[in-house]
């Protein structure tokens, strides 16, 4: 039977440390989802999937009230769905959904074998009828959730080999079940705070062994002792891979760093945006255009209160939340400019009322630093 212990937990009703049954662990994160969603609440659960020997087999970080997942399975089963593995590994993959999906409650199943909410299940029914990482590292390492170390016995491919096909694939699990091994215990390393352990350990591992997300852990280890070189070796010499990953942690003195040693277009104008030179970041020519940086530009062009350019960078890319924001802030201007006429009416009149101009003037104010945090 698997289990799921949730390390660290931004909502108070997941106790860091307590182990719960796939069930349990199904019917609290659903009613979390649904209440969060209600109110408009976002929370963040970093957790282990644990074996029946409390070896863990999967980690990953729950978004609760992001609509994403339904559940805590149906987190895993759409994180894991969306990547491209070999066969041994969908092997693998397949086998540990079908064990997690068989501990669902049934009411948390549709009849087609998914996942689904309490109130999806009631809505389709009436339908019917009618007609110990930091945050930071830990989101670096498990953000997709994609550390899945699933060890099968190779017994489980005997049905569709020859003898020696199944010898020769006992052989490479073996292997793979080493290197996994290996793994797991850098991973427990970095979990515990020996960063320094994890390091040594990844980097005593061939480079061809490790998989994307295992270079981008072992690349965030090299960043954070400012061993870029290494970290632009790593990813095959192509530094704007490095660079993306500190200008997304925001550590403007390693942006700078990095960008006197490998300096490029991108650099120039991620570290212009951190450190809110807005024109400066405005001119930079051959950036590299992401949905990332046509956010930044947008923001950068309503700090410069240039409505009609921040518009016309947001319709390169669809961000509901980022029209809002634009919308937000013509809202916020407009109410400024009325209270500035309103101020500039009463100090016009030969009967001037000194209290409602203070009044209307404290207004403004507030107004215009509201206009200027949006």
């Amino acid at each position: 039977m698997l289990s799921v212990m949730f390390i660290k937990s931004e909502t108070k009703e997941l106790k860091p440390f307590q182990k719960l049954s796939i069930p349990e662990a199904c019917e609290i994160t659903e009613t979390l989802e649904t209440q969060y969603q209600r109110n408009r609440k976002k929370a963040h659960a970093d957790f282990f999937i644990l074996d029946e020997e409390d070896h863990e087999v999967h980690a990953g970080t729950l978004s609760i009230g992001s609509g994403l997942a339904h559940h805590i399975v149906d987190h895993i089963k759409k994180k894991l769905g969306s990547l491209k593995m070999d066969d041994i590994q969908e092997a693998r993959k397949r086998s540990f959904l079908e064990q997690l999906g068989k501990e669902v409650p049934d009411h948390l199943k549709t009849t087609d074998g998914s996942f689904s909410s309490s109130k999806e299940k009631e809505d389709h029914v009436q339908t019917n009828q009618k007609p110990i990482l930091s945050t930071r590292n830990r989101r670096m390492i498990y953000g997709g959730g994609i550390l899945s170390l699933f060890i099968l016995s190779a017994t489980c491919f005997s049905t569709v080999a020859t003898s020696q096909d199944r010898a020769e694939t006992i052989q490479d699990l073996q292997k793979q079940v080493k290197l996994e091994q290996k793994m797991t215990g850098t991973y427990e390393r970095a979990l515990l705070g020996d960063s320094e352990g994890a390091l040594k350990r990844l980097s005593s591992i061939d480079e061809q062994s490790l998989t994307k997300e295992q270079k981008n852990v072992y690349m965030s280890l090299l960043v954070d002792r400012k061993k870029y070189k290494e970290a632009v070796q790593l990813q095959g010499n192509h530094s704007e891979v490095v660079e993306s990953m500190i200008s997304k942690k925001g550590d403007v003195n390693a942006l700078k760093e990095f960008q006197q040693t490998f300096p490029s277009p991108n650099g120039a104008f991620d570290l212009a945006y951190h450190e809110q030179r807005w024109e400066d970041m405005m001119n930079q020519s051959g950036v590299e255009m992401t949905d990332k940086r046509y956010e930044m530009k947008v923001y950068g062009y309503l700090k410069l209160d240039k409505v009609k350019e921040a518009k016309e960078e947001a319709a390169h890319i669809q961000n509901q939340e980022l029209n809002q924001k634009i919308k937000a802030y013509e809202k916020a201007k407009k109410e400024v400019e009325e209270t500035e006429k309103q101020v500039e009416e009463e100090k016009k009149k030969d009967k001037k009322d000194e209290n409602k101009i203070k009044s209307l003037t404290d207004q403004q104010k507030k107004q215009e630093e509201a206009l200027k945090n949006l």
